[in-house]
């Protein structure tokens, strides 16, 4: 599911109007541009400190253990210094079993790389869809930073490599590899502990190296052992926003801008620096969006969440329920969207259960069904307002941002 409409059009109007304040600060650093097609930029020997992400999402550090929030297939155990494993391959991996999909996130892991050390810092795809993973690789020996193509969580072979950066790695050095996920661009940047100084690769062509979601893994392909002392995962967001769009791609945004959205138009919305978030993924069902509530919403605390979950099925007034009563137990007010009209078929049936949850616990939502739908009639989806009969246009993100406004005016005052 995608639709980037929903991301600079939807969300863009709603913050035009909130007229909340700065979520986030980011720090310019000159880079030079290699003039890839493929979108690769890359700067060396910065000073570390970079892009504000100062909200801890998840850390710990290792010198206890692995602590019970961990998936360890590898059987990673306690070290001198953090934890190490004697097992290699995709599947000998720990994992931070802990769902992601805040737009602006980087998670990052703090390693003591040996002589010949080939480590792996990975996604693993927890929900539907598991074709869109991000990897890269630490080779010592060869002298290189390998960002792999998109990987699949399921298999254990690896993916082409999409970029061969050259880094000399000094064994026995503690480094911090970190991934960031920004505007639809992949940034990788490999910190030596010792100098301070990172070194950074975008890949600014959105899926080419993977959509770096859900869980966040590591694993050993050959070589001396590694000791990894830290784990983290941060946002740029501060916590207490106005309002957090939580859904599937149609929150998520991975089409193009709309044509009836202009520099200007933009700029202006960027400028206002309000306080809204999205945390979409494509593919998405309701399973996520609950496992995103414990990984996001409890840390930032949006004084809404804004949910549109169902276009990839599965929802139930059960599955629905628990995630609106956990958003209002963590201190947010859930708001309970219809899905839009797709050409799959009717979404009446859909949209009667997100009805029956509101109504039970007495919540507000947005009949986007209504807005996509033939003359408002909500009998048959408007083609008109769709790039791919699922993903609403321009047209459709206005229309769906008109009826949030009629039918949920409380987020506006």
């Amino acid at each position: 599911m995608s639709a980037y409409g929903m991301k600079k059009y939807f969300i863009i109007l709603i913050v035009l109007t909130l007229s909340q304040h700065a979520f986030c600060s980011n720090r310019c650093l000159l880079v030079a541009d290699t003039g890839k097609s493929y979108g690769v930029v890359i700067h060396r020997a910065f000073n570390s400190a970079g892009p504000e992400y100062k909200t801890t999402l998840y850390k710990t550090r290792f010198a206890k253990g692995i602590p019970a929030d961990f998936v360890n297939p590898g059987g990673w155990k306690k070290s001198k210094g953090g934890i190490t494993s004697a097992s290699t391959g995709l599947k000998n991996y720990l994992m931070l079993n802990r769902e992601y999909g805040i737009d602006k996130r980087k998670a990052s892991v703090t390693v003591k790389l040996g002589k010949d050390t080939k480590f792996n810092f990975f996604t693993l795809e927890i929900e539907n869809t598991p074709i869109w993973g991000t990897m890269v690789q630490a080779d010592v020996k060869n002298g290189t930073f390998n960002i792999y193509g998109p990987y699949h969580s399921d298999s254990a072979s690896y993916p082409q490599i999409h970029i061969n950066h050259p880094y000399r790695f000094v064994a026995g050095r503690t480094y911090t590899i970190e991934m960031m996920r920004e505007n639809f661009a992949n940034k990788f940047i490999i910190i030596d502990q010792l100098t301070g100084l990172g070194d950074t690769t975008i890949d600014a062509s959105d899926k080419t190296s993977g959509l770096m979601r859900d869980g966040f893994a590591i694993a050993i392909r050959s070589g001396e052992p590694p000791v990894v002392s830290c784990f983290k995962v941060s946002t740029s967001y501060k916590p207490g926003m106005h309002m957090l769009f939580i859904g599937d791609s149609i929150t998520e945004g991975l089409h193009m801008a709309p044509d009836s959205v202009n520099a200007d138009y933009e700029k202006i919305a960027l400028s206002k620096h309000l306080r809204v978030a999205i945390s979409g993924r494509s593919g998405g069902r309701a399973e996520g969006v609950q496992n995103r509530v414990l990984s996001e919403i409890t840390i930032l605390k949006p004084k809404y969440v804004s949910i549109l979950i169902g276009t990839n099925d599965f929802n139930t007034i059960e599955n629905l329920t628990a995630i609106c009563s956990s958003i209002k137990k963590s201190g947010s007010i859930p708001i309970l969207n219809n899905i839009p009209w797709k050409f799959t078929g009717t979404v009446v049936k859909d949209n009667e259960i997100i009805a029956t949850v509101r109504k039970n616990l007495g919540i507000n939502g947005a009949a986007f069904d209504i807005a996509t739908s033939v003359d408002y009639h909500n009998t048959n989806q408007d083609k008109s307002l769709f790039l791919d009969g699922v993903h609403p246009n321009a047209r459709g993100i206005q229309r769906m941002f008109l009826q949030f406004v009629k039918d949920v005016p409380e987020v506006l005052r």
